[in-house]
């Protein structure tokens, strides 16, 4: 039965959780079952024909699936998970979400209410009463703890609207186990009048507007920074829109990645610690840019020391974000906008139009190109590189030669990201995701489940580092049950090389609990580098394996991965000792900066 909004009655907690949903028209339930969580399961056991039941083999990983499918999607799902170590496990998810702006429900379950300062079934209680919400709170828009079954009622529209609207982020709820089963006078929410009435895409005013493309057009070496922003807000259409009408170039951040196809002649790729030499070398020159949702985090801005890869306040800021908080964080600005980058970008389109307005930076355009030169004679030799171990520039490019164009990339956390964000060619704009601001290892290896959730017909493919897939690799048998056919490729170099490679680097050399080695006794056996096979471990959980150490074998496999429409893993051994190009730089105080690897810092 579907309640009315307006009929009141009395009805079990868990009931109108589930009647909710309904009319949220969630479509899947991911968590992990627990004895703060079966209560809420038993009312969406004669629903399940309209809302799935998921749960992968952690919590963790149930989050990650959400935040995925947030992403792909920008709808938010709920999460439920048990009490104690359930709702533990699920903060670095959560965490995951805030940081990124995307967004879940988390249902965390608790003691009974006649039970509270007891420290029963897995409470929070020594000094404050079942008190999870103190632990997630840092990470959610908001914590609510409901003790009555009209408290339910209450919060989830507003949990609903506080997710989707303005910035989004996840919302955290908590139910005793009793409020589940008990019935209470009350009424099941209509989620119209709460988020769906809410007109939160403000723009900016005319004159505003008018002063920004009045600075565009006086400048004379613009740029238009495309940060994750522009996703969150669905603004990519509208960006490639205004760039080809004003004329300007674009970049990226990381996590603004895909926004604009690589291809395009307006695209320069990304800025950062390990971003592309024509993003970096225009950032470095420009006079102003425009920016659409960026923080201005440390790997973006090498680590904010002047001439790596800004030279601010030289370059001059216009900064819009819908989150105020965020402009002038980190640098000063020329103009401030607050307001949603979608509707601001269809303002300026719509006065650009009406004034005829396109930007005349033919000298810009020029420089630009010679920086697009010098980057693209380095990077083309790695296409056709035969060298063993594996180089993985060649891994790369020989997964983008054999995937559709509009396959999704869920890169997970480590070497991995950047190598991805270097090299893979981005061609349908939406189509790229990874974990930025928390940067949660395992991310990609659930997200890309998450995926597959949101687009069953689209080729999903994970890569990641032997550590990440490690800390996830239960996500092969989820696939498994659940058919989602996605792809993982691993790249296997035997540590956890981001951190190995930062002991290199800063601590001479000196390498200690970041490889994979043998250990017997009280020593490594003669550095002897260990992991598991990778391969058969997906062959026991039902999906399909195979192991790659020779250049040619990689398209083969992957053409016949995405062909299979089989959960796959691909191990590829790939060069363990290959640097990766740093064309800016990251810096860890008061160890100095490392210098570029590629290109030269020019500061005018």
């Amino acid at each position: 039965m579907i309640y009315s909004p307006d009929k009141i009655g009395k009805y079990k907690g868990a009931d109108v959780v589930a009647e909710y949903m309904l009319k949220e028209k969630i479509p899947y339930m991911i968590g992990y079952a627990g004895h703060g969580a079966i209560g809420l399961l038993d009312s969406f056991y004669d629903k399940q024909d309209k809302i799935k039941i998921v749960w992968p083999r952690i919590e963790t990983a149930a989050g990650f699936m959400a935040d995925a499918y947030f992403r792909i999607t920008k709808q938010p799902l709920p999460v439920y998970v048990s009490t104690g170590p359930g709702p533990a496990l699920s903060i670095c998810a959560v965490a995951n979400a805030f940081y990124d702006s995307s967004a879940f429900l988390q249902i965390t379950g608790q003691a009974t209410t006649d039970q509270f300062d007891t420290g029963a079934l897995q409470e929070q209680y020594r000094y404050h009463q079942a008190d999870f919400g103190s632990s997630i709170r840092s990470y959610v828009k908001q914590s609510y703890q409901a003790t009555t079954v009209k408290q339910i009622s209450a919060f989830l529209p507003k949990a609903f609207k506080l997710m989707k609207t303005g910035r989004p982020g996840p919302v955290h709820l908590e139910v005793p186990y009793d409020i589940y089963q008990v019935e209470g006078e009350t009424a099941v929410p209509d989620p119209e009048g709460w988020a769906d009435a809410i007109n939160w895409r403000t723009g900016t005013e005319d004159a505003v507007v008018a002063k920004i493309l009045k600075k565009l057009k006086e400048a004379k070496r613009p740029l238009i920074l495309a940060g994750g922003g522009v996703h969150v807000s669905e603004a990519r259409d509208e960006l490639k829109t205004f760039a080809e009408l004003a004329n300007i170039p674009v970049y990226t951040s990381l996590m603004g990645k895909g926004a604009m196809a690589d291809s395009h002649p307006l695209h320069l790729g990304v800025q950062g610690c390990w971003g592309h030499y024509p993003a970096i070398e225009a950032c470095r020159n420009a006079d102003v840019i425009l920016v659409l949702g960026c923080r201005f985090s440390d790997l973006h801005t090498g680590s904010w020391n002047p001439g790596f890869a800004y030279n601010i306040p030289a370059t001059k800021l216009i900064q819009v974000d819908i989150d105020a908080a965020e402009i002038a964080r980190n640098y000063p600005v020329d103009m401030g906008v607050v307001g949603d980058i979608r509707t601001v970008l269809n303002q300026l389109i719509s006065k650009a139009q009406a004034d005829g307005y396109m930007g005349d930076y033919a000298d810009w355009h020029g420089e630009i190109a010679g920086f697009r030169k010098e980057w693209d004679d380095f990077v083309t030799p790695f296409e056709t590189c035969d060298e063993t171990p594996i180089d993985p520039r060649r891994l790369i490019f020989d997964i983008r030669k054999v995937a559709p164009k509009d396959a999704i990339m869920f890169s997970d956390v480590g070497n991995n990201q950047p190598w991805i964000e270097q090299y893979w060619s981005s061609e349908t704009p939406g189509t790229h995701f990874t974990a930025g601001g928390f940067a949660a290892m395992g991310f990609g290896v659930c997200g890309v489940l998450g995926a597959k959730l949101a687009r069953p017909d689209a080729t999903c493919i994970n890569v990641c580092g032997d550590g990440g897939f490690l800390m996830m690799p239960h996500a092969v048998a989820t696939a498994v049950q659940y058919n989602l056919p996605a792809v993982w490729i691993i790249m296997n170099n035997y540590c956890i090389g981001a951190i190995r490679d930062l002991q290199r680097f800063y601590f001479g050399g000196r390498q200690i609990g970041t490889n994979f080695e043998k250990y017997e006794g009280t020593k490594y056996h003669d550095g002897e580098l260990w992991n598991p096979d990778f391969a058969a471990m997906a062959k026991t959980m039902g999906g399909e394996g195979v192991r790659i150490e020779k250049p040619g074998d990689i398209a083969p496999a992957v053409e016949q991965a995405i062909k299979s429409q089989k959960p796959t893993v691909i191990d590829v051994i790939i060069n363990r000792d290959t640097p990766l190009p740093l064309t800016t730089t990251w810096q860890m105080p008061p160890i100095p900066p490392a210098l570029p690897t590629f290109g030269n810092i020019k500061i005018r």
